[in-house]
């Protein structure tokens, strides 16, 4: 498998990275994750955006335009066998590495950031959580993303401990709340309810990241003519629904079929779901390969 970083395409395992970059040792940087539809990426542009505003915003001069990624894309498509099938493609940038090796406080437009691109195949089993659906567990204010959450940092310790905690329990995904309990975001998802054919999403008012695909499902639905709006959320909505389902790029719509030991609705995926995993394929997958 070949990766792009800093200008060369290379072996994955040749890769290499300074032991003083910023991103190894303080989680100084960001990315973004999207799903390649036989060696189309969607919504690339509103992924460089994100990932090109959220850089400004912890002061790494990242000089990537929208075209330039393009090619790397379509490169490391051709390159790693992809131009058929469906891939993750990650974005990576980091802080660098300042040449004495010291912790950066000052003058951070003079260091060069690491850009790494790495595309890889997407699971087969996600095709399987799609039509069985997975489980979930809640978890506490312990596992939220902690300081800035709005940004796709680096540092991911929550996240790795929450989905650790979800296999534990045999699930796929980890539901996290505020300390009273309002529901935010899966570790690696955002969150939709159904309940009396509305479908239902946690607010967005701090305490995570709302999803570029978390958008494009609201807009879906009301498209659909399915009512779909922002709410405060809290455990107990999740007893109290229908269906319960997770969304991202990469795994599209997850139905949640099980929290916490416990069904939802019938304990399989509803019919809301089903309709809007329809029409996220179809909104998504190009032409060619539908």
């Amino acid at each position: 498998m070949l990766v792009y970083l800093d200008g060369k395409f290379l072996p994955a395992d040749q890769a290499q990275i300074s032991i003083w970059d910023g991103g190894y040792l303080h989680g100084d940087g960001v990315y973004t994750t999207l799903r390649v539809y036989a060696g189309n990426p969607v919504e690339l542009p509103a992924h460089w955006e994100r990932l090109t505003l959220q850089a400004r915003a912890l002061e790494i001069p990242l000089d990537l335009s929208l075209e330039t990624l393009g090619g790397i894309v379509a490169e490391l498509v051709a390159r790693n066998g992809l131009a058929e099938g469906d891939g993750r493609l990650r974005v990576t940038v980091s802080r660098g590495a300042p040449p004495d090796g010291s912790l950066p406080l000052t003058g951070l437009d003079r260091i060069r950031p690491t850009v790494l691109v790495t595309l890889v195949p997407v699971p087969d089993a996600i095709a399987a959580w799609q039509r069985e659906g997975i489980g979930a567990v809640v978890l506490g204010p312990a596992y939220r993303r902690s300081h800035f959450p709005e940004l796709k940092t680096l540092n991911g310790l929550t996240t790795v401990l929450a989905l650790r905690q979800a296999a534990r329990a045999g699930c796929r995904e980890a539901l996290l709340t505020t300390a009273r309990g309002r529901l935010l975001e899966g570790a690696v998802s955002n969150l939709f309810l159904v309940r009396d054919g509305r479908l239902l999403t946690p607010a967005a008012r701090g305490g995570f990241l709302p999803g570029l695909t978390r958008r494009r499902v609201l807009e879906l639905a009301r498209g659909l003519g399915t009512p779909a709006r922002e709410a405060s959320l809290y455990r107990r909505d999740l007893q109290e629904a229908d269906e319960v389902f997770c969304a991202s790029s990469v795994r599209e719509i997850l139905p949640v079929v099980r929290i916490d030991r416990e069904p939802v609705g019938a304990g399989r995926p509803g019919p809301v779901t089903r309709t809007l995993q329809a029409a996220y394929r179809a909104a998504m997958v190009p032409p060619q390969q539908a």
